[in-house]
């Protein structure tokens, strides 16, 4: 199998957290937090969690299992 690379907006990861369970690897924890909001700041990529209202940064990946039960992952490099 394949992999496909695309680059996507901060925009389009907002749609997506609307839509599907979004989570992300914040750099420096062990595990992944699910996320509501997403922006680049600075450069920089940032999320919003849904168990807190707080932007954390930085990020090392977005995934989210897509209609077909295949698990979507961004690295933060691929996010414009």
């Amino acid at each position: 199998m394949e992999k496909a690379r695309a680059l996507v907006n901060v925009r389009d990861i907002n749609l997506i957290c609307q839509y599907y369970k979004t989570y992300a690897q914040i750099e420096g924890l062990t595990r992944r937090r699910k996320i509501t909001r997403a922006r680049r700041r600075k450069g920089i990529l940032e999320v919003r969690t849904a168990s807190r209202d707080e932007w954390i940064q930085p990020i090392a990946w977005i995934e989210w299992i897509n209609d077909l039960g295949v698990s979507i992952r961004y690295m933060a490099q691929d996010i414009r």
